[in-house]
């Protein structure tokens, strides 16, 4: 749920079914990651939050898949 806004309602994590994050952080990781994919897709910049191999987020753990691009 920590992709949504909900956990920055209650202070009661079991409540807004939040992660183990805090969720002003995880408002923060999220934007940052969306604006990333945005910059890279649609202005052809390149973000290095989007750089699989390090992430500035220690949180983050990014996960290919099979047949997909790095």
């Amino acid at each position: 749920m920590n992709f949504c806004d909900s956990p920055l309602y209650s202070p009661v994590r079991r409540l807004t079914h939040a992660g183990p994050i805090r969720a002003e952080r995880a408002m923060e990781i999220v934007n940052a990651y969306v604006v990333a994919f945005f910059q890279a897709q649609l202005n052809d910049k390149v973000e290095p939050t989007l750089n699989v191999s390090r992430s500035p987020y220690p949180e983050v753990e990014i996960e290919l898949f099979p047949g997909s691009k790095p």
